[in-house]
């Protein structure tokens, strides 16, 4: 009824107040807030529902693109994979941070968690491989991003970071967190690094400052992660993955960023197993004591505002 009012209003108005309204979904955490910062966790929920199906692996239909599920009796050649692990921990991670931050500066950042398990929803890909062709997790995938677009509206076209919270199994043992701005492991060791590729574009053009300054120079996040005594890629110490695992940043980051216009920026933060499972609930809970404060530090020093910091 409610909703129903409003949007009379709105016609009558001519103005549309749906955007004031975030989406709602049993399945989806949505926290607004009230500074210039987006959290997101899509690979840690852990609701399992008989109605919704386990998500399978896609196929190739004959001009190249991936169909989901794919068929049982698809040519292992054809195989589009479907990854259905969660991000144990991340969600606890962001949390930690989420409530730091809130204590030590007194504002709110905007949080979305996606409580579907991944083997459920995937929001972390298009809509066609995240919820493949299921009516109930469609309504969640929509209603989480709609929630991101919800709190990027709330920042009224001012500029903001979206930072989008996962984790990795470190079977090499690295032990490093992955920074993804959208370069992958070829630019970061080439060095031929496009700034139109990157998630933090509009970051780059409104400071002018060169990316390596925010890739692993002495006031980047990685910077800020290897002095809190944690390892990161890229950072000061290891500027470039070279051989190592890495993950660039996945759909999120792609269309909630500024790679494709917005003010907008987003990165993507991999953590290691030795953080996430291995460590102790004390040294978990330190480490995103750290982060909150690294992400305070980034925020005050590339996107101070007036309006929310």
């Amino acid at each position: 009824m409610l909703l129903e009012v409003v949007e009379l209003l709105g016609i009558f108005l001519g103005i549309s107040f749906l955007s004031i309204l975030p989406p709602e979904n049993q399945y989806v955490e949505y926290i607004p807030g009230n500074t210039n910062l987006i959290f997101s966790v899509p690979h840690d929920g852990n609701i399992n529902l008989t109605s919704i199906p386990v998500r399978k692996n896609g196929c190739k239909d004959s001009e190249g693109v991936c169909i989901y599920p794919g068929k049982d009796d698809c040519d292992p050649e054809k195989i589009c994979k479907v990854i259905i692990g969660a991000d144990l921990n991340a969600k606890d991670i962001a949390r930690t941070v989420f409530n730091k931050y809130v204590e030590n500066t007194g504002k709110t950042p905007h949080l979305i968690i996606s409580h579907l398990h991944r083997s459920m929803l995937d929001p972390n890909r298009p809509v066609e491989q995240a919820a493949q062709g299921n009516d109930e997790a469609i309504a969640a995938y929509e209603a989480f991003h709609g929630s991101i677009k919800h709190a990027h509206e709330a920042l009224d076209g001012n500029h903001g970071l979206h930072i989008d919270f996962h984790g990795y199994t470190d079977v090499y043992r690295q032990n490093n967190t992955m920074i993804g701005y959208l370069f992958n492991s070829k630019e970061l060791n080439s060095e031929n690094i496009d700034i139109t590729k990157s998630s933090i574009q509009s970051l780059i053009n409104r400071t002018g400052l060169p990316v390596e300054q925010f890739l692993y120079g002495d006031e980047s996040l990685g910077s800020m992660f290897e002095s809190a005594g944690y390892k990161a890629v890229p950072s000061p110490r290891q500027p470039y993955p070279g051989k190592d695992k890495y993950y660039r940043g996945g759909w999120i980051t792609q269309i909630h960023g500024s790679r494709d216009g917005g003010v907008i920026d987003a990165i993507q933060l991999e953590f290691p197993t030795e953080i996430r499972t291995e460590a102790t609930d004390e040294e978990r809970h330190t480490f995103g004591v750290k982060l909150a404060k690294n992400i305070e530090r980034f925020q005050s020093l590339y996107y101070a505002s007036n309006n929310f910091f």
